[in-house]
């Protein structure tokens, strides 16, 4: 107290004897100084200068990073040779403590297994280090065992996203592939962006062929899976696309034509017992017997109903609104609720699921599977919440990013109001007619075996009606067969016709022979004069022809 009393009479006695600092004020002093050095910069003495803050920064032996060495050296490179004694003391302490800079940072990157995690480990020790790409006048890129050990990892990570990417088979498992060759790879060339685009365009051909065969073309089949193929479809390729655009408008013809024919005969059941328990619960209450023969009526009436309604909701899930309110008549509130809770339940345990990681992540049909899910969750919540509005938020907390990500496809299939609806048959093939075998029906007796009809005999050749033999003189069968035959056989016919004054056309069954071999002549028999010429004609050779 008496310390600061006396500070505060000294004080007091300045201001009263208008008392000044002859020193100006140590901020007011740097402040001049720099002024006198950018207006008088030959005043300055470089060299001196540069020195002392070289030896100031070099002298420390712990806690000297990169950043000060670089700093200094780019403030008086400019103004000194590149030989002086300033600089090379720089440079070479530059390199002492790169030295330390390169092994502390490859003790940080051990944990790295992705170049992602060794360029995000780098930046941080660049950052710690103040650490520039090259050294101070320039060289080779700093730390060469960064520059090998990325080397290393970029061939470990192509090798890992080549041996997963055959399991990525969503458009989310594709686009997250596509995320991790652009964090890992970057500039980087590599031959997965190729492999992966491949991918892409094979998965788009195999949804479509999907479409258009898994339930035949247009699709037929159950509602429950048409729609969740229809969804799926959508998310995948687009409700854009023209095959997901077919889909969609079939499977709404079969909603409508199964919702009608649902509710139709569910309305039978609902108003029957409608009717009962209206007569059930008037005031006053009927009498004891017909109370009995009521609640005994109901019985029957819920015997008979409770199948159909479980067929019908199997039809058609919970894609109908109007279904769904006769069920709730059917059975009414409270264990129409109870159903609702129970058909929670069993879905959400396939929302429950734990997600797979992202790259491949979900496959094919584990991904249809928790989409129709969360679906079915978003539909069933729209009725739970009226009858129990705490539990439907609770579910509508715990699974609000996979409603919401299912949200847009929840009424792909849903008519808007006010649509026109074409039931002429546009959409089917001129003359298309669907054939249904009626059940029960025997099948035909197989038709009993026939002998093979015996072929039909060919009709004989027309005989001519004259037939001639004749001998040709001067020639032999040897002379005959090595001459053209054909030609022969029709220079014969046109002698013939000609000598006979007959058509051409009527010369047929030209052939030519050997003659008959000759007979011996009995002993007591001369022969004739006509057969001794014959025989001596014979004797000397020819040909014989027949003409018919």
């Amino acid at each position: 107290v008496q310390a600061a009393f006396r500070r505060f009479l000294i004080e007091e006695l300045r201001v009263v004897a208008g008392i000044r600092p002859t020193m100006p004020a140590p901020s007011l002093a740097v402040s001049l100084w720099c002024c006198r050095r950018l207006l008088r910069p030959e005043l300055i003495d470089v060299e001196s200068e540069g020195m002392a803050v070289a030896v100031m920064i070099c002298a420390r032996e712990k806690g000297l990073t990169l950043g000060p060495i670089v700093a200094a050296y780019e403030r008086y490179a400019p103004s000194l040779p590149l030989d002086h004694p300033v600089l090379e003391l720089l440079t070479e302490r530059f390199v002492e403590v790169e030295q330390d800079a390169e092994e502390d940072l490859m003790s940080r990157l051990r944990a790295a297994e992705l170049p992602s995690q060794a360029r995000a480990v780098y930046a941080e020790a660049k950052a710690y280090w103040g650490a520039p790409e090259r050294p101070p006048g320039g060289g080779e890129p700093l730390f060469p065992k960064f520059q090998a050990l990325m080397e290393s990892l970029r061939c470990q990570a192509e090798e890992s996203l080549t041996r997963m990417l055959p399991h990525c088979r969503t458009r989310a498992g594709l686009q997250a592939m596509d995320e991790a060759v652009e964090l890992e790879f970057q500039e980087w060339p590599t031959t997965l962006r190729a492999r992966l685009r491949s991918a892409k365009v094979s998965y788009r051909e195999y949804l479509g062929q999907m479409g258009q065969n898994a339930f035949g073309w247009p699709p037929v089949g159950p509602l429950g899976p048409l729609c969740s193929s229809g969804r799926w479809l959508a998310t995948e390729l687009g409700e854009d696309h023209i095959i997901v655009e077919d889909f969609v408008a079939a499977v709404k013809r079969l909603r409508r034509q199964a919702e009608q024919d649902a509710a139709a005969e569910l309305r039978t059941h609902s108003d029957a017992l409608t009717e009962v328990r209206t007569k059930l619960n008037t005031d006053p209450s009927p009498p004891r017997l017909l109370l009995e023969g009521y609640q005994t009526e109901i019985e029957e009436l819920l015997a008979m109903a409770m199948p159909v309604l479980e067929r019908r909701r199997q039809e058609v899930g919970t894609e109908s609104h109007e279904v769904i309110q006769l069920a709730k008549g059917i059975l009414l509130p409270e264990p129409f609720a109870a159903k609702l809770v129970e058909e929670c339940e069993q879905v959400a345990l396939v929302l429950r699921r734990p997600d797979p990681p992202a790259n491949p992540g979900l496959s094919n049909e584990e991904g249809e599977e928790r989409l129709a899910a969360a679906v079915q969750l978003t539909q069933l919540l729209g009725y739970l919440k009226v009858e129990l509005p705490k539990l439907a938020a609770a579910y509508a907390t715990e699974f609000c990013a996979k409603l919401e990500r299912a949200r847009p496809t929840v009424g792909l299939f849903t008519e808007q109001p006010g649509a026109v609806v074409d039931e002429e048959g546009w959409w089917q093939p001129p003359g298309f007619d669907t054939f249904e075998r009626p059940l029960g029906e025997s099948t035909p007796p197989p038709t009993p075996w026939r002998p093979p009809a015996e072929p039909t005999p060919t009709p004989p050749e027309v005989q001519p009606d004259v037939t001639v033999n004749m001998r040709l003189h001067g020639v032999t069968m040897e002379e005959a067969q090595q001459n053209s035959e054909i030609l022969l056989l029709e220079k014969l016919a046109m002698i013939v016709a000609k000598e006979c004054g007959i058509p051409r056309e009527w010369i047929t069954h030209i052939a030519l022979a050997p003659p008959k071999p000759k007979e011996e002549p009995k002993v007591d028999q001369a022969p004739a004069e006509g057969d001794a010429e014959w025989d001596a004609e014979a004797d000397a050779g020819g040909v014989g022809i027949a003409v018919g």
